[in-house]
């Protein structure tokens, strides 16, 4: 089995750009602590790489059937994650000019004529994966039993004035005003 993250460009001729597509099980979860591609499912590369000379500019989009829960009402979300990254990656590990204090953090770099972007799908989606996915987030109506909150009774929950008991503590504050 190959890494779909791995992307051959040894054979990218300096100063060409080049499709390449992989496909195969992700070697890694990426995404939401709620919401995540899981370890070994099917996702699809489609990346472009231009050969820059001392350095390979990679732009992938990489595409996965996630699994996860609504925090609504808490039904089974398989929606397809979509993750888009744009790297980097230089032939040598000083291809980066820069301040001489920037040392802190090794540029990516190309090994073994190919390039990892699993870092990078995993910085992406972490960031722009939903924290707490509901069925809105994919076009969906939650369920029709979404469960009221902690505290709530079921017969209280039609009632609109009914102050959250999150919120509860705060009633003694309501007749306290600074004059």
């Amino acid at each position: 089995m190959s890494n779909p993250f791995v992307i051959p460009v040894g054979d990218i001729p300096n100063g060409s750009l080049e499709r390449i597509s992989n496909s195969g099980p992700s070697p890694v979860r990426w995404g939401g602590q709620m919401l995540a591609v899981e370890e070994g499912t099917t996702v699809d590369v489609e990346a472009t790489v231009n050969n820059l000379g001392e350095a390979f500019m990679v732009q992938a989009t990489v595409f996965g059937e996630a699994h996860g829960t609504c925090a609504r009402c808490l039904r089974s979300l398989n929606p397809q994650l979509k993750v888009s990254i744009s790297e980097v990656f230089g032939t040598t590990p000083d291809f980066i000019q820069g301040d001489e204090g920037d040392d802190d953090e090794e540029p990516p770099l190309v090994v073994d004529n190919s390039v990892d972007i699993s870092q990078s799908v995993l910085d992406e989606a972490g960031l722009n994966a939903p924290f707490s996915p509901s069925c809105d987030d994919f076009h969906l109506d939650c369920e029709e039993d979404t469960p009221v909150p902690d505290g709530v009774l079921e017969e209280q929950s039609e009632d609109v004035d009914r102050i959250d008991p999150r919120w509860a503590g705060l009633e003694k504050f309501k007749d306290l005003k600074g004059e």
